[in-house]
């Protein structure tokens, strides 16, 4: 009998545990995840970057990470995300150096296709498929990965 209080204690707390434990999930829907950009064109139709560029978004809960692989070198940017109907707002470029986070220009995100006010229009938004345009009028186009 008293084997039986205790796995029914022991269960209980874990129950208890995986019920209560870390809430946080997606909460930015089908944007949620790593893309690939495939394309970017600007204004006049030209292309900008290919998927052959190796640029890469991945967006998290309020977080933005952009990577842009050179050979064996890689860019890497995180930034924080805003998310809202229509629009995608990237803010706060941070580099993290001794020991905290030291915010950066927009200015070093445009390698990646981030224009300066941060803002993207979303065209196309599905499970695989994104497709953002800037105010300036370029293009960007993502495939899921």
């Amino acid at each position: 009998m008293k084997r039986r209080f205790y796995i029914f204690g022991f269960v209980a707390v874990v129950l208890t545990m995986v019920m209560t434990g870390c809430n946080k999930k997606d909460c930015n829907g089908d944007l949620d995840g790593m893309w690939q950009l495939t394309e970017w064109r600007d204004k006049d139709n030209v292309v900008k970057a290919t998927k052959q560029d190796m640029i890469f978004y991945s967006f998290q809960l309020q977080m933005a990470c952009f990577r842009k692989q050179t050979g064996d070198n890689f860019n890497l940017q995180n930034t924080s995300l805003k998310v809202s109907p229509g629009q995608i707002y990237i803010y706060n470029p941070i580099v993290y150096s001794n020991g905290h986070d030291n915010v950066q220009p927009m200015s070093v995100l445009s390698p990646f296709g981030v224009p300066e006010d941060g803002i993207f229009l979303i065209q196309v938004l599905t499970s695989s498929t994104m497709q953002l345009r800037t105010k300036g009028q370029d293009v960007l186009t993502f495939r899921k990965y």
